[in-house]
């Protein structure tokens, strides 16, 4: 469970008196630094006309802010790698499968 009562206090004062009003909207922000839950949150406010945003609209954000800070990829075209499951939801049910790298 997302402790959910926790991110609005490390949002503080972030000068928007609109909070998160359900988890789905907290959720996506849990990977964050504080201070990017902030900017996050204060852009979805603005994505949704000052309004509280959809849990929708806070994910997009999020994936925009982790696609602009990704690492970048150092692995050449036609080297082969192992994509290890672990640490990755996303991948689960997936493991012990190897492929090359294409390009990115």
């Amino acid at each position: 469970m997302v402790p959910f009562q926790e991110i609005p206090d490390e949002m503080g004062t972030n000068g928007s008196q609109i909070l998160p009003t359900s988890e789905r909207q907290v959720r996506p922000m849990t990977k964050l630094e504080p201070h990017k839950q902030q900017e996050v949150w204060l852009t979805a406010v603005e994505l949704a006309g000052g309004k509280v945003p959809t849990g929708r609209i806070v994910k997009d954000v999020v994936q925009r802010i982790m696609e602009r800070t990704k690492i970048p990829n150092t692995y050449q075209i036609g080297e082969v790698c192992q994509i290890l499951t672990k640490d990755n939801p996303e991948l689960r049910g997936k493991g012990e499968q190897r492929e090359k790298v294409r390009s990115s």
